[in-house]
């Protein structure tokens, strides 16, 4: 039979009188003439993922006379098993807040489910007998499941050699998580950025898988180095080839203009039209002078002198 025992706002007497009881057991094992020893000298370290949940086992024995059983977190009763060898126990959770996500199995282990952050700490079960006590505690650490792998590449070309790889692998939730890269199942480094310089000639496949684990999960993440860098390559001569159209075509064109005025020049038409464009550019008021050679002058003296016939007789 398990009973949650809550606390109201207002405490009443009856409600103080069951904490106590509650605890006495707790003080009496550490009064004087008891024994109080630990199971072991460090606590059961317990890893366990946010929202599942945890069972806590307990090792018990009917030599052992056990009256009474305390789970405590952090120091604080959360469950207490009261033992009759004539009755069935009595379980009583001390913890209102958790009594829908506690429960205390027949071997008197503790189960906690839909664990929460909140949950992560030392838990002690105390198996009190009529002399002694004994403590069991656990170390319970609660972490979130890896989610969202992701590896960026950065990628450069220093020379027509090597392409230089940049890799930086993360994680959506990085707390205590612990990255490292693998090359055909051997590790390379324990980080979460590699470097790689890689020679596009080589033919071989090669594929580096980033790792990330923390202690509840882990996932991987591969990348094909040799793709990757025949990708930068292709782009490379893609814009290579583009700028080479540019300038062919470019080339094409002015080697065509020059034949097409030289073919203009040798039928004379260019001729023509710069001619034509000069005479053009004359101003209509210009003034043509004739000279007279001294040849022509006495020509027209001796006739002047001289007239003929025609004249005297006319």
């Amino acid at each position: 039979m398990l009973t949650a025992v809550r606390a109201p706002a207002p405490v009443s007497t009856a409600d103080s009188m069951i904490w106590l009881f509650h605890s006495l057991p707790l003080v009496f094992c550490l009064g004087p003439g008891n024994t109080v020893s630990q199971t072991s000298s460090s606590p059961l370290i317990v890893n366990r993922a946010l929202g599942e949940s945890v069972t806590f086992p307990l090792k018990f024995s009917a030599e052992e006379n056990v009256t009474s059983i305390t789970w405590l977190h952090n120091g604080i009763s959360i469950t207490f098993i009261q033992l009759n060898e004539k009755q069935s126990p009595l379980k009583y959770v001390t913890d209102p807040q958790r009594k829908n996500r506690l429960t205390v199995t027949d071997s008197y282990s503790l189960q906690l489910s839909n664990l929460t952050m909140a949950d992560a700490g030392f838990y002690k079960a105390q198996k009190t007998t009529v002399s002694s006590s004994v403590l069991s505690t656990y170390d319970l650490r609660i972490f979130r499941r890896l989610r969202n792998l992701q590896v960026v590449t950065h990628i450069e070309r220093p020379s027509n050699v090597t392409c230089e790889i940049h890799l930086t692998c993360s994680v959506e939730n990085p707390n205590d998580v612990i990255f490292r890269w693998q090359i055909s199942g051997k590790t390379l480094l324990r980080e979460a950025n590699l470097t790689i310089s890689w020679d596009p000639k080589n033919d071989s496949e090669e594929t580096y898988t980033c790792i990330a684990e923390n202690p509840v999960s882990n996932s991987s993440f591969s990348v094909p180095v040799q793709s990757l860098c025949k990708d930068v390559i292709n782009e490379e001569s893609e814009h290579m080839d583009i700028k080479w159209i540019i300038i062919v075509f470019s080339l094409i064109c002015i080697v065509i203009i020059v034949i097409f005025v030289w073919l203009l020049v040798r039928k004379g038409r260019l001729t023509g039209f710069f001619h034509l464009s000069t005479r053009q550019t004359q101003s209509p008021g210009n003034t043509v002078y004739a000279q007279v050679t001294p040849a022509n002058r006495e020509a027209h003296l001796l006739h002047v002198n001289h007239p003929s016939p025609c004249h005297i007789s006319c």
